[in-house]
């Protein structure tokens, strides 16, 4: 299969809808932290064994502005985050889970230039984040 590009993807948020006009997306890096459990005897190497829980990441969003939008901001409420990655069947990858917006940065205007907003949504562990392949 070859690869395929983003286009075709939406980002919907359970309270605020879909995000309109998303022009970029990065999605969460999963990371598990390692716990050093070296001894004071050992020489060499640090003895390392994987922690318990996954950090779930977060995604960074950043969609076309208008002035007639509500901008998202880092209020503390839930809410879930759905990204639909299209493919050439039916049903595409899905990303889902709760969180959070912890960060949103309000469009710079210049001349020229499009009025863009990003945030930052930070999966809160609640309830996932999972990826459903393509069916």
């Amino acid at each position: 299969m070859a690869g395929l590009t983003g286009q075709g993807t939406t980002v919907a948020l359970t309270t605020g809808g879909a995000v309109a006009c998303v022009r970029s997306l990065t999605l969460p890096t999963w990371t598990m932290e390692a716990i050093d459990a070296s001894c004071l005897s050992d020489t060499g190497y640090m003895k390392k064994i994987a922690a318990d829980l996954v950090d779930g990441g977060s995604v960074q969003v950043t969609a076309v502005f208008n002035v007639d939008d509500v901008p998202f901001t880092p209020d503390g409420v839930t809410d879930t985050l759905t990204i639909t990655l299209p493919v050439d069947t039916l049903t595409g990858g899905i990303l889902t889970g709760t969180g959070f917006v912890s960060e949103a940065t309000l469009p710079s205007v210049e001349i020229g230039g499009l009025l863009e907003q990003s945030f930052t949504f930070t999966f809160d562990g609640t309830t996932g984040p999972t990826f459903t392949a393509a069916t």
